[in-house]
């Protein structure tokens, strides 16, 4: 709202018509997140349990395209991820996390499938740790954070250090790997960090 002071005459004179604003600016306001990434850590199965899906409302119903390498701001942008995290840990008295090209690429293609089913279960049905067999990660246990259209990497992190299960993942000390995935679709970026020991 625009406040203005009018001047003041000392003599009286017909009224006119004061001219009244054709339109009002609408405020502004910050967006909020319309979901929230679920967390979640899990040792490594011994048996597979049968998967329940539970229907998305923002559910896409194509599978992504498959992509070829990374873009250099998606590169960065998972550089930038890795920095922030281990500024996390290293907050916490914790070493840092490593990574590597394998890890990466199963992050990757994680990042790649929260398009179409945003959930721990990848769209197949089957658990999230599957993606490290399939690239032949070995591990313990592993642990996965995702989230979507957050539009930088401070913001993301920022946002999984709120959220208690994501910030257990991030400050785990038995994880010392870790996988970053950004994905790009139709302007919205999708995360995913995947944990192992």
């Amino acid at each position: 709202m625009i406040q203005g002071s009018g001047s003041k005459n000392n003599t009286q004179s017909t009224p006119t018509a004061k001219p009244e604003p054709t339109s009002k600016p609408a405020p502004t306001t910050k967006p909020a997140p319309t979901t929230k990434p679920a967390p979640t850590t899990k040792p490594t199965p011994t048996t597979v349990p049968a998967p329940t899906k539970k229907p998305e409302a923002t559910k896409p119903t194509t599978k992504p395209a498959p992509t070829t390498a990374p873009s250099s701001n998606t590169s960065n942008y998972a550089n930038e991820v890795l920095r922030l995290v281990n500024q996390e840990r290293a907050n916490a008295g914790l070493s840092a996390l490593t990574t590597n090209s394998t890890i990466t690429s199963a992050a990757n293609k994680r990042a790649q499938e929260i398009v179409q089913s945003f959930s721990h279960t990848r769209p197949n049905g089957t658990s999230f740790s599957t993606v490290l067999k399939e690239y032949g990660v070995s591990y313990r246990t592993s642990g996965e954070n995702i989230a979507y259209g957050q539009k930088s990497p401070q913001e993301v992190v920022t946002g999984w250090m709120n959220s208690p299960g994501h910030r257990a993942n991030i400050l785990n000390a038995n994880f010392n790997t870790i996988g970053i995935g950004v994905y790009q679709k139709n302007g919205t970026i999708y995360w995913t960090q995947l944990f192992t020991n």
